[in-house]
């Protein structure tokens, strides 16, 4: 997302520059046949303008369109953000209070001191492997406590570690959301918050955010097994925000997968520059000499609207007029995991040449 205003005009003019000069040296070379007295070359301008207004309304429709898309991807991201934080405060405010009670509460002992019931749940005997072979979600038995960083200071060391880990899956997620619609490898950016059994599991998947919202799920099913009156409650306001997330990922995936029709994107495209072509004809006679100087002024004007709605149509190609998801999920980075005490963070990202990725 370009966020210097100096840098907009130079990326204007890099990108149609040399198509308006092309067209105004046409004029040119028009405007000094004229004077040289070739008086055959004159259009009337009525047909001129009525092409100019008809382009002006498939210019305002597609770019409107294009408008349409770029400003929903933002929504969808923002909602991205939104959730992702709503995620992290249900976690740290249901998870810590149900496993409180459920370590008090869940085995009962007989009158000599054996235990019965259901032994506590531990998060060192839980791990992820997304799928198994036939496709199913399902939990793995690991050897090891999950290999996520802690938070740094006092403050976060009462985070307990299952809380940190569904924390970090959601950030992993974000993660894997940007690199999903960028066409990306995410294993490389999810890899540093999650296990790597959950890692080595996501290399099969096709769709590597859907996979970690199953497995966020499966977890949480783990977690909210029943011990307390109002576990179901709690689980259920967890999945109302996975599902939120989900709906936003496959609104994201829309907008991806589904370019705006060829013709929208065609037509435009090719009127412009016949408009370009027959415009001096059209201005000579009354304009002479000053014909490239207009001519130029109206072709900057049509092609930069033609560059700009191509542009913006679509929002999740790292271009330079994109959502900026680098810096959203950095964002979502820094929050939810100062919401785990963590006092080490990663800077923000800060736009590099005025455009922030």
């Amino acid at each position: 997302m370009i966020v210097g205003r100096a840098r907009v005009t130079r990326r204007i003019l890099a990108t149609v520059g040399a198509p308006v000069a092309f067209y105004t040296g046409i004029a040119a070379v028009v405007s000094a046949v004229h004077v040289a007295g070739w008086r055959w070359l004159d259009v009337p301008a009525l047909p001129v303008s009525l092409l100019a207004a008809t382009l002006g309304i498939l210019l305002g429709f597609r770019n409107n369109s294009g408008y349409a898309r770029w400003w929903e991807a933002r929504t969808l991201w923002g909602g991205v953000v939104n959730q992702s934080r709503t995620f992290a405060r249900q976690v740290l405010t249901f998870v810590p209070a149900a496993l409180d009670t459920a370590r008090d509460t869940a085995r009962e002992t007989t009158r000599d001191g054996a235990a019965v019931g259901p032994a506590p749940w531990s998060a060192d005997g839980l791990d992820g492997a997304v799928r198994d072979l036939d496709g199913a979600a399902h939990m793995a038995v690991a050897r090891a406590a999950p290999s996520v960083a802690g938070p740094a200071g006092d403050a976060g060391q009462a985070v307990r570690a299952e809380v940190r880990e569904l924390v970090y899956a959601q950030i992993a997620f974000v993660h894997a959301l940007r690199c999903h619609l960028r066409r990306e490898d995410p294993i490389p950016a999810v890899a540093a918050f999650v296990t790597p059994a959950i890692a080595d599991a996501l290399r099969g998947e096709q769709n590597v955010p859907a996979a970690l919202l199953t497995w966020i799920g499966t977890r949480l099913r783990q977690v909210f097994d029943g011990r307390r009156a109002d576990d179901v409650f709690r689980l259920v306001a967890l999945d109302r925000t996975l599902t939120e997330l989900t709906t936003l990922l496959g609104g994201c995936e829309r907008i991806k997968n589904t370019p705006i029709p060829r013709p929208y994107d065609w037509l435009p495209n090719v009127m412009v520059r016949l408009y370009l072509l027959i415009l001096p004809l059209g201005m000579v006679a009354d304009l002479g000499l000053v014909t490239p100087l207009v001519t130029a002024v109206i072709a900057l004007l049509f092609l930069a609207l033609d560059a700009i709605g191509r542009a913006i149509e679509t929002p999740f190609d790292g271009g330079a007029n994109d959502t900026p998801m680098t810096a959203l999920c950095r964002t979502i980075e820094i929050n939810l995991r100062q919401t785990l005490g963590e006092r080490e963070l990663p800077p923000p990202v800060q736009p590099v040449g005025g455009i922030l990725s």
